[in-house]
């Protein structure tokens, strides 16, 4: 067993409130022990002797860890000289594009992987989700290249990976492929537009599901679909959710189509997208496809954030930051007061900071960053540098 303390560190305890106005958060000093990588125990500050172990906080603000929702490992140019985006006239135009651009690069793989890590460690990442490519004409070439990679981080960072057919599930004949990469440690099954690209919304999706339910793990599909295209998708996957009890195991990324109903269509989505447990991840982009974030949470769905393309053949744009997504996210959504700011936090981390079952509460994982902040909704509006962050109670960066 291995013990050590995190201490002098603020935490926010609860918010100051007079005459019906919120000022700020109280906080406080604290020690919190750490018993295996886990929250052990949190008290007042003490001013002991301190074993070699120990860390001292500084009396900065500590936060949970950040989570990458959304990102693909085989895809980032990071690193690479300066190459403007080819024009593209349809996605399978551009994935077609990506696999002559991904041949001709001057770097390894495991170049650009790194960068990319390096890049998000950086900005307070502990923990990232990633699609990765699978299809026959690369088959589990970077699933394999991918896992090297991890294997390097061991111990350093949390991941899932997303078994990803890029190329349409149906459209590139993936499904055997898709089979050996969850065989072979790929962590969900992914997918892309079954209306549009695939061709058959309900062959696509039950194949989908299918690899779910045979390899037991959850499902994150990439939904662009719009109109009546994404209509009949979104109301096919709560059926086979439900069919299927994969209740709160499903994620829509993206979702553009969720801005395409009536109003009583919206609610009726919404809430059925909620009860059934499914899950949305964007990327907060500034064009028209973004879908109504802000009222789908409001409407009880689970909303994450990730930064998806980092420099790549879709996007020249990306600095790995995932805070600045969720700067983005309050911004266009008028999340101005400290009520909206602090609880917004979640939507990068996962976790909140006060009440019964926060980041703190023991026997969660010991991932933090800490913050030269007086509060999460400053860390959140003013994006206040990442100092330090912990993985399982480990340092895994150090400014």
């Amino acid at each position: 067993m291995t013990t050590k303390w995190l201490y002098n560190v603020k935490i926010e305890t609860d918010y100051l409130r007079a005459a019906g106005i919120t000022s700020g958060t109280a906080t406080k000093n604290v020690d919190v022990r750490l018993v295996d990588g886990v929250v052990a125990e949190v008290r007042p500050q003490q001013h002991v002797e301190r074993a070699k172990e120990d860390f001292d906080g500084r009396g900065l603000l500590l936060l949970p860890a950040i989570r990458e929702m959304h990102c693909h490992f085989d895809k980032s140019k990071l690193g690479l000289p300066w190459e403007p985006i080819k024009p593209a006239a349809s996605i399978v135009e551009r994935f077609t594009q990506e696999i002559k651009d991904l041949t001709a690069v001057n770097a390894t793989f495991e170049d650009r992987m790194s960068r990319l890590i390096e890049l998000e460690l950086a900005n307070g990442t502990t923990f990232f989700r990633s699609h990765i490519d699978v299809h026959p004409k690369i088959g589990q070439k970077f699933l394999e290249q991918a896992q090297a990679v991890l294997a390097k981080y061991q111990g350093i960072f949390g991941y899932e990976l997303v078994a990803f057919p890029q190329h349409g599930l149906l459209l590139s004949e993936a499904y055997d492929e898709m089979k050996r990469a969850l065989a072979n440690g790929a962590t969900l099954v992914g997918g892309v537009d079954p209306f549009s690209l695939d061709g058959n919304l309900e062959k696509s999706l039950q194949q989908t599901f299918d690899l779910a339910t045979q390899f037991n793990v959850p499902i994150d599909i990439h939904l662009h679909e719009r109109g009546d295209a994404a209509r009949q998708t979104y109301q096919k996957m709560m059926a086979l959710t439900a069919d299927a009890g994969w209740q709160n195991r499903v994620t829509i990324s993206h979702g553009y189509g969720l801005q395409d109903f009536s109003e009583v269509e919206s609610q009726e989505i919404f809430h059925g997208l909620a009860e059934q447990g499914i899950s949305l991840i964007s990327s907060v982009p500034l064009d028209s496809v973004r879908p109504p974030l802000e009222e789908i949470r409001q409407a009880g769905v689970q909303l994450a954030l990730g930064c998806d393309n980092i420099d790549d053949s879709w996007s020249p744009f990306g600095d790995g930051s995932v805070l600045e997504k969720l700067n983005r996210y309050a911004e266009i959504y008028q999340l101005t007061t400290q009520e909206a700011l602090t609880e917004a936090l979640s939507l990068i981390t996962g976790q909140t900071t006060m009440g019964p079952d926060n980041f703190l509460t023991s026997g969660k994982p010991a991932n933090f960053i800490l913050t030269d902040s007086s509060c999460s909704a400053e860390f959140v509006a003013r994006k206040t540098p990442v100092e330090t962050s912990f993985y399982q109670g480990e340092i895994c960066f150090q400014k």
